[in-house]
């Protein structure tokens, strides 16, 4: 898998053309999470999905600005959300919308951890690491979510997993980029998340009052996948009445 994959075609605004929606995936994860959304969201907006993993955030946020034209709504989950604030922060005239979930806005609290996690995972210790990941992103319960977030870490790899995860440390302090926009944004949050805990929204819906918040009960590190159906009806919604009025 390379740096920068795009798993469908980025489709533009035109005249005769719907809103261009881009998902960006968690790490390490690939567009099977926004499985239910591509589907059901398609007969509003374009779809697209990119797995971006080069060493810098701000590197993939200028390859992202660089492979769309014009303006787009993004839909990131905590490794992909803190993308989407980056590109916000790089083109906010382009950004038309932005949906985050479970997200961090800061910088990242512990770079040593994140070393340790990188060399694991170039390691023999891959496999424990994606299982630990899942045991920490997923509720116990959720056998199905967990299973398919393994397959999914597994399939994308080692290699773009380390890079992920070193690229988080480049990761700048967005919370002013939020506090600074006006455009719609929905805050999906998962309550049960260990990564990310639920507080962290409620800061980031105090700073963007005109924001749609939502808490998840039970949900972990990946909303759009634990709750598929709950979290397309409610980003439907929010595209309707807000995103694409």
């Amino acid at each position: 898998m390379t740096a920068n994959q795009t798993v469908q075609p980025t489709c533009h605004f035109s005249v005769s053309m719907p809103p261009s929606l881009i998902f960006l995936p968690a790490m390490p994860c690939d567009g099977r999470m926004y499985a239910h959304q591509v589907e059901g969201l398609k007969d509003l907006v374009s779809t697209s999905v990119q797995v971006l993993a080069h060493a810098t955030f701000a590197e993939s946020a200028e390859s992202l600005l660089a492979s769309t034209d014009g303006a787009f709504i993004l839909a990131g989950t905590a490794y992909g959300g803190c993308l989407a604030m980056e590109v916000l922060a790089r083109a906010p005239d382009r950004v038309r919308g932005l949906w985050l979930m479970n997200c961090q806005p800061g910088v990242h609290p512990n770079p040593d951890s994140v070393r340790t996690t990188s060399r694991r995972i170039l390691s023999h210790e891959h496999q424990r690491v994606i299982a630990e990941f899942a045991e920490n992103a997923i509720p116990a319960e959720d056998v199905v979510s967990r299973a398919a977030f393994v397959q999914m870490a597994r399939d994308a790899g080692a290699d773009l997993f380390a890079r992920q995860s070193d690229a988080t440390l480049t990761r700048s302090d967005r919370w002013s980029t939020l506090a600074s926009t006006r455009i719609p944004t929905l805050l999906l949050w998962g309550d049960a998340d260990r990564f990310v805990p639920v507080d962290v929204d409620r800061r980031i819906a105090t700073l963007m009052p005109h924001a749609r918040f939502a808490s998840l009960e039970g949900c972990g590190h990946f909303p759009t996948m634990e709750r598929p159906s709950l979290c397309t009806e409610i980003a439907r919604q929010w595209l309707l009445e807000s995103a694409l009025g």
